[in-house]
């Protein structure tokens, strides 16, 4: 059995329990994670002592380490974009990784880092509290340099445009300098490359093709291409940890599966999803290949990818324009899906038609077809980088280990989850709910209270009316609210005794 140390970006369930989960009950490997309490709480960083002796204590004895970066430096993905910690602090935590494959040397490191987000929209969230007031400002500053620096615009221009924009000297200073810190403690850590991190990739959260973000990007590239290291970029961040899960399997297992992309259109590939900077081929070939699987034509497959993708602008799930797409052919992208099947082929899910939830016609097209639960795997949350990251991951598991009880419990939590709270319960409740409870969508008062109960009970309501494949199979035994807010969900899936 190969032993797996695995530190996530944060501690929400994407992050911290996906992988322990699709690891678990597993007799090759063995995934070890710190403890919750010790990981922080959204804007809380987490404990950077008890971080280093977790680590000092399971590496001595590990084969792998899937290593967050932003976890180690600042104390997870929020705290990031909030710390004043000094330069020489964070590069003394990077100086830890070289201490610990000198400690380990038959440690292989694995890690990821992100280039730190700059939201197009104000809200301070998850960002500095500033945010709030100035984000948009701030994001169209970042994108009036940009275009200044890459003489897009004149210098009348540039000065007209920042003074329209009126950002207050000491908020613009505040999130460049940390921004500045953040970059060169990435570039620090890709100095590590090669020597004491044996693989690493780079996701860009929430990026643009402007800004400050696609700046950073930039100077990245410019590092890595003068240093003469070979890495992969591309957008994404929360699935980031079941990407070198699966990386880390391939490893184990000596063998890259290999992933065809299939669409329902051919121009649904050119598609730039929300949230993201390029076409979405690029990203599902990129996450392919971060996961130490193989882009592969449909003749010699292993996995075949359904992209649920529209032809055209892509949506955000709460917003959908009131009607489905009118420029897909679901029938046909169902149907060749169920041919594959019927085939013996293993067919995984990407459903990312929208963003921040899955395509509920689509999964119950599916439901009646193939089965969901039949399903090499499936997802449909958040950015369509998210969603590939864990569908591929999953798919992989597949590959090695079958149509297992972990992977069939999985594929129901994702259906829970992504479908019928993203898609539907989330803003039912938004719209119908929250107010008569006292809530709003930032703040459900509690993790586990009254916001969490009756999205269970919705949830529940609404997965027996449309897709009681799951529902009559699977049931929902704990349900909580991670963040205390209604963004995201956690949720305990368990099979029911009389299936």
């Amino acid at each position: 059995m190969k032993k797996i140390v695995y530190l996530p970006l944060d501690e929400r369930p994407c992050n911290y329990s996906f992988c322990g989960f699709l690891a678990s009950e597993n007799t090759e490997i063995e995934l070890i994670r710190p403890s919750l309490k010790d990981l922080g709480l959204k804007k809380t960083p987490a404990d950077y002592s008890a971080i280093q002796n977790f680590l000092s204590r399971e590496c001595t004895d590990a084969d792998y380490l899937i290593l967050a970066v932003d976890m180690l430096l600042y104390g997870g993905i929020v705290p990031s974009r909030l710390h004043h910690l000094s330069q020489e602090e964070i590069f003394s935590r990077v100086d830890f990784i070289r201490s610990l494959k000198t400690a380990n040397p038959k440690l292989k490191i694995f890690a990821f880092s992100l280039v730190m987000r700059c939201p197009t929209y104000s809200s301070g969230e998850e960002e500095p509290d500033y945010y709030e007031t100035y984000g948009r400002e701030i994001f169209l500053y970042g994108v009036n340099e940009h275009k200044f620096i890459d003489k897009l615009i004149t210098k009348e221009e540039y000065e007209t445009e920042k003074a329209r924009l009126n950002v207050p000297e000491n908020v613009i200073n505040d999130f460049v300098s940390r921004r500045k810190i953040n970059l060169s403690a990435l570039l620090k850590t890709l100095k590590l490359v090669g020597r004491e991190i044996d693989e690493f990739i780079i996701l860009q959260d929430d990026s643009n093709p402007f800004g400050y973000t696609s700046l950073d990007q930039r100077a990245v590239r410019e590092f890595t291409g003068k240093e003469n290291i070979k890495i992969d970029v591309h957008p994404g961040a929360d699935e980031g940890g079941l990407t070198l899960l699966a990386r880390v399997l391939t490893k184990i297992k000596g063998y890259s599966p290999k992933i065809c992309p299939v669409y329902p259109k051919d121009e649904c590939k050119n598609v730039i999803p929300l949230f993201e900077d390029r076409e979405v081929y690029k990203s599902i070939e990129a996450q392919i290949k971060s996961a130490g699987a193989i882009v592969s034509e449909e003749c010699d497959a292993d996995i075949f990818l359904f992209c649920n993708l529209p032809a055209g602008e892509m949506r955000n799930i709460d917003n959908p324009g009131g009607a489905q797409y009118d420029n897909r052919d679901l029938k046909s992208f169902v149907r060749k899906a169920k041919r594959l099947f019927d085939e013996g082929k293993t067919v995984a899910i990407a459903d990312i038609a929208y963003s921040n939830g899955g395509d509920i016609e689509f999964a119950k097209m599916l439901s009646e077809s193939t089965g969901l639960l039949n399903l090499g795997g499936y997802a449909g949350w958040n950015t369509s980088s998210n969603t590939l990251g864990t569908v591929i991951c999953q798919a992989i598991f597949f590959r090695f280990y079958g149509n297992t009880e972990t992977h069939r419990l999985f594929t129901a939590e994702r259906v829970y989850e992504d479908i019928s709270y993203c898609s539907y319960v989330r803003q039912y409740m938004s719209e119908h709910e929250l107010k008569r409870l006292g809530c709003t969508y930032y703040d459900a008062k509690e993790s586990h209270g009254i916001v969490a109960e009756k999205a269970e009970q919705l949830i529940n309501e609404f997965t027996k009316r449309e897709l009681p494949e799951i529902y009559n199979k699977y049931k929902i035994s704990y349900c909580y609210m991670p963040w205390i807010r209604m963004f995201e969900i956690g949720l305990i899936v368990e099979k029911r005794t009389d299936a």
